[in-house]
């Protein structure tokens, strides 16, 4: 937790050091400009990206195949493109970096091996709304109440309940 702190800093640092340098060298208004023409090219970038790598993803599919790569670089995109919309010239100049192919088969690897590493480990877990949208989802594990739909629906049929006739209804 440390580390990422120091790390956050010591970013926040080299982004305010560049973007000043920057800003005396066209002044404020262009650097300004400059940074949320960043923020926009890198959001279009990440679309006219993402959907080539949605189209090859689908083909591959579609023919049986893992898309493993696709997977991956769809991921390097919009991390590339998030840290692009973040303001910020050296931000943007890795999320740029991330959005272009040739960049990503050379990361691509390296993401694949740790991804791998840390399966192996088990130490990324897969989990499935384990815990709910802040507690909406009541479930037994929590001490929730669990409710057998399939007992609900044969115990309705032998108790008609309130307001019922207790003949069959049309369609039953």
């Amino acid at each position: 937790m440390l580390v990422a702190l120091v790390m956050f800093v010591v970013w926040s640092i080299i982004e305010l050091f560049v973007m000043v340098q920057i800003a005396s060298e066209i002044g404020v208004l262009p650097t300004i400009l400059a940074v949320v023409a960043m923020s926009v090219a890198g959001l279009w970038l990440m679309k006219v990206e993402g959907l080539g790598v949605l189209r090859r993803l689908t083909g591959q599919l579609d023919r049986g195949e893992l898309p493993t790569d696709e997977v991956v670089n769809g991921a390097l995109i919009v991390i590339g493109g998030l840290l692009m919309f973040i303001p910020g010239f050296v931000t943007g100049a890795v999320g740029l970096l991330l959005l272009l192919p040739p960049v990503r088969a050379l990361v691509r690897p390296m993401v694949v091996a740790r991804a791998k590493r840390r399966l192996d480990t088990g130490r990324t877990r897969f989990t499935v709304f384990s815990g709910g949208f802040g507690g909406g989802f009541p479930s037994a594990g929590r001490g929730g109440r669990v409710y057998d739909a399939d007992s609900h629906l044969d115990q309705s049929r032998s108790d008609p309940g309130p307001g019922s006739t207790g003949r069959p209804e049309l369609g039953s």
